[in-house]
């Protein structure tokens, strides 16, 4: 079966049933609430029928995104001994700091989502989110919501769709990196991440996922860290596995508070394995697509590698007084960036969630000119990207009857201890496609040839 069938089906499906639309929609709503799948207590925006991946497209996500995770641990490698690389990347001194300690870990990067945009079989990674990616044991449930709702389960082809596997993946990535860091103790595990988090629901869920694999594990604040000599306690319970959903930054910014102080003095003592370590903010950084799409750096990967670079992440430059070579000739960057406004993206570098993200063909001159006018007087915050067009799809929406829609389409893939899991695709009428700005969600379901 194609793509197309598949879309053409649920299409039709939905035709059929459109005096039912909208209870159908309350019945997914009410699904995701049951699985524990909402942000800030709501159900996540969602729709009348998933995405769907043909099987070649789904391998060349699979084989893109983990040859460019062995990119990112290269460049985590040669941040630690090549000075170009760490200018670069231009991390502030504290995260610095953090970054060079030894981390006991083989590998750098355990829980990665590269986000992309894939046209038929051109695909663009934009982003590396390796600090802390959100929406992880989301991904196959929410299959399982579809797969239970009317709208896939009368399809007979639902049953032979190819699907994620991240809830496993993942606590087989934490299990393996608490075993490499070669503690003597058992694994007791702590998700993290501060009380006020939107996802929390998300933790309790990767808990109870550590649980049924016999692994005791408490979601806490980082505020409820205590340390006790050589033993960390996370709300009275001693843990060594530590699942930092906390990003880096925001735990610098508190480090004097209760609790964090205590676990930054663990982790610099390596009492505890903490995944990701505070290493993964140098490919988490959007800097790190700057070495990434730089020819420059062709030295540091072998050719596979670098044809994967080529191939598939777009020129992407740090803001900094500097000429860069783009599309065949040398350029100073401000300038390129201010007559050039339209073909281009301005991001934070340590930025996430979507904020202050600036697209030149959607933002006004003036604008424009001033985020560039800020970005100059402080380098390294903010990095320029060539704009990726984005696909779009129809989808049935209810509004308030039943009618097809165009959706920009954010496809992204997860990998856990190098193991390329599945996708999810994130939905909006906007260019800037985020939960956390009001995007809906969907799986990406994979059609069998």
């Amino acid at each position: 079966m194609r793509i197309e069938q598949a879309i053409e089906d649920c299409h039709r499906w939905a035709r059929d049933h459109a005096d039912q639309g909208q209870e159908l929609l309350d019945d997914l709503y009410r699904r995701q609430l049951e699985a524990d799948i909402k942000f800030r207590g709501q159900p996540i925006d969602t729709f009348l029928r998933p995405v769907f991946l043909s099987e070649a497209q789904r391998d060349l996500v699979r084989r893109a995104s983990q040859v460019l995770l062995d990119c990112a641990e290269r460049l985590i490698e040669q941040y630690m001994v090549d000075p170009e690389v760490r200018e670069t990347i231009g991390l502030p001194p504290d995260e610095e700091e953090f970054a060079l300690l030894e981390t006991g870990l083989t590998r750098q990067v355990v829980v990665a989502r590269p986000d992309s945009f894939l046209n038929g079989d051109d695909l663009k990674f934009l982003e590396f989110n390796s600090d802390s990616p959100a929406g992880v044991v989301w991904t196959d449930l929410h299959e399982e919501v579809f797969l239970a709702s009317p709208i896939m389960s009368e399809h007979p082809w639902a049953a032979d769709l190819g699907r994620c596997d991240c809830r496993r993946l993942l606590i087989d990535g934490l299990l393996a990196a608490h075993e490499d860091f070669g503690l003597a103790q058992d694994p007791v595990a702590a998700i993290a991440d501060w009380s006020d988090a939107g996802a929390w629901p998300e933790f309790e869920i990767v808990q109870r996922c550590f649980q049924e694999r016999g692994v005791p594990a408490v979601v806490v604040d980082p505020h409820a860290f205590e340390l006790r000599g050589e033993t960390l306690y996370a709300d009275g319970t001693a843990v060594n596995l530590i699942y930092r959903r906390a990003i880096i930054r925001e735990l610098h910014e508190k480090r004097e508070e209760p609790g964090v102080r205590d676990f930054l003095e663990a982790y610099r003592r390596g009492l505890v394995c903490v995944v990701n370590p505070f290493r993964a903010k140098v490919s988490g950084s959007k800097a790190c697509l700057a070495l990434l799409s730089d020819a420059r750096f062709d030295r540091l990967f072998n050719a596979e590698q670098n044809a994967v670079r080529r191939a598939h992440v777009p020129w992407t430059r740090v803001l900094r007084d500097d000429t860069v070579d783009f599309d065949g000739s040398r350029f100073d960057l401000f300038e390129l960036a201010r007559k050039s406004r339209e073909i281009f993206v301005i991001k934070p570098t340590s930025g996430y969630g979507g904020r202050d993200v600036m697209i030149g063909r959607e933002t006004e001159p003036g604008a424009w000119d001033d985020r560039l006018d800020h970005a100059a007087e402080h380098p390294v915050e903010w990095t320029l990207q060539a704009y990726v067009d984005i696909p779009e799809e129809e989808f049935p929406v209810m509004d308030p009857d039943l009618v097809f829609e165009p959706r920009k389409v954010n496809l992204n893939p997860y990998l856990f201890g190098g193991r390329y899991a599945g996708s999810f695709v994130r939905l909006s009428t906007n260019s800037v496609i985020n939960v956390s700005v009001g995007g809906g969600m969907a799986p990406a379901f994979v059609v069998p040839d």
